[in-house]
């Protein structure tokens, strides 16, 4: 009975190590989708103290929106959104 454990367990051994050696042959998992919605992206951070926060990119449209959870109503609210197309908007260099 011992010799049968012993000989499974070695043999779960084996296996282990050919997940490991071909583990990183498994492509990796992407942030960004290649098909669908392309043109958001989420990312999270702190707002304060003891908040977190989820912060929307829309690519396309060039906006912000952040979210932050509220414990008491157990729903997302938002914290501020913001227009990239005003904040960073270059004036317009003249043309010779």
């Amino acid at each position: 009975m011992k010799k049968a454990l012993i000989v499974a367990l070695i043999c779960v051994n084996f296996a282990l190590l050919a997940a490991l050696i071909l583990g990183p042959a498994v492509p990796k998992v992407q942030a960004q989708a290649v098909r669908g919605a392309p043109d958001y992206l989420l990312v999270t951070g702190k707002v304060g103290a003891d908040w977190d926060a989820v912060y929307l990119i829309d690519l396309a449209k060039r906006r912000l929106l952040g979210l932050r959870w509220d414990r008491t109503r157990r729903q997302m609210l938002p914290i501020r959104g913001r227009a990239f197309r005003t904040d960073f908007d270059r004036p317009k260099q003249q043309q010779p």
